[in-house]
């Protein structure tokens, strides 16, 4: 996990008077993790539709961790949503909205 939980981010959109969203993916939609027969598992992005900003990601599942680092670059570099599944590789499919 990195950035917010889903109960932080609706914290601080409220004070901040912003609407968060969140996408979810199940692994099973990940070609490497079903070429490994390891579909089990969850991506779940929040962020801020107005602006596309990274508020969090959660990653559980195969390969987690060498897909986590994607995550935790984009939202200390300000990366915004459009921009990401733009770039987004075979290999970040879970993490793509």
């Amino acid at each position: 996990m990195v950035g917010l939980t889903e109960p932080q981010a609706k914290e601080r959109a409220e004070k901040e008077g912003f609407e968060i969203r969140v996408a979810k993916t199940s692994f099973k939609a990940n070609t490497k993790a079903l070429a490994e027969n390891k579909g089990e598992g969850l991506a779940k992005l929040i962020y801020r539709p107005d602006n596309g900003e990274i508020l969090g990601v959660h990653i559980i599942g195969l390969h987690a961790a060498d897909l986590i680092h994607e995550a935790s670059n984009a939202i200390a570099l300000g990366t915004r949503i459009q921009v990401k599944v733009d770039t987004s590789s075979p290999a970040s499919e879970p993490i793509a909205v």
